[in-house]
């Protein structure tokens, strides 16, 4: 039986609770992260691509914006979990159409990838065979998707690093710094370190959650919200397809 994750909602354990420009978000402590995701490595990008998936989000003033996936092919460099070196991953990061001329209030924390960028990556499966999305996706996979290395500067105006910078001086997340160097290395020393510190977690059978890649609104009676999966069947007959 497949648990549908619903957005705004977390089943998640042990989070912290932050606020981003106005907009609530939970960070996931990488003991967490690492136990509940399918696919777990340090991965290099190797290419970035338009998937031809969009999706609508309607968090307030996110509704006329849409949202392609991008399709990322990245590089294993280090397996931590379900994954061996070299292998190729497929997976789906979120944009924002920059088309959009109207102003979003806390948009989603996108990463916007470069090729030779290096992540820490802990991602869950999609309903695309062999493809697979941030844990904390769509709407802050930059909190499971973690940038260690950048091939370009980021610009002033970009917010793609906002969540390194959020994680940066929480301690629980101090491991994950110390697997690549500033030169993009790796260091062998700091990744034998965060194997053993998490090595029930990495052994865990992870959960069988679906990342969704199209999200709709739905509505119950009382005028409250959330998008849910597209074409998902509430069971609560108080919950209607918004309007």
């Amino acid at each position: 039986m497949i648990t549908v994750r619903i957005l705004l909602i977390s089943t998640f354990i042990a989070l912290i609770s932050f606020t981003a420009f106005g907009r609530p978000i939970q960070i996931i402590d990488p003991k967490t992260l690492i136990a509940e995701s399918k696919l777990v490595f340090v991965g290099k990008v190797q290419s970035v691509t338009n998937s031809g998936i969009t999706t609508h989000l309607s968090y307030p003033t996110w509704e006329r914006t849409s949202f392609p996936w991008l399709k990322v092919e990245v590089e294993v460099l280090v397996p931590i979990k379900g994954v061996h070196k070299g292998d190729i991953v497929q997976t789906m990061l979120l944009s924002i159409d920059t088309n959009n001329e109207l102003p979003m209030y806390s948009p989603p924390e996108v990463l916007e990838p470069d090729n030779r960028d290096i992540f820490f990556v802990c991602l869950g499966p999609t309903p695309l065979t062999n493809t697979f999305a941030a844990l904390t996706g769509p709407c802050d996979e930059n909190l499971s998707v973690v940038p260690l290395l950048r091939s370009h500067e980021t610009s002033n105006g970009s917010l793609r690093d906002e969540g390194k910078q959020l994680l940066i001086n929480d301690k629980r997340f101090a491991l994950i710094w110390k697997l690549v160097s500033p030169e993009g290395k790796i260091l062998p020393e700091g990744v034998a370190k965060l194997r053993r510190t998490y090595a029930a977690e990495i052994s865990k059978v992870p959960t069988n959650d679906l990342v969704y890649l199209e999200w709709e609104a739905y509505t119950n009676e009382h005028g409250w919200w959330t998008d849910v999966p597209k074409g998902f069947s509430p069971t609560n007959s108080n919950v209607q397809k918004k309007k």
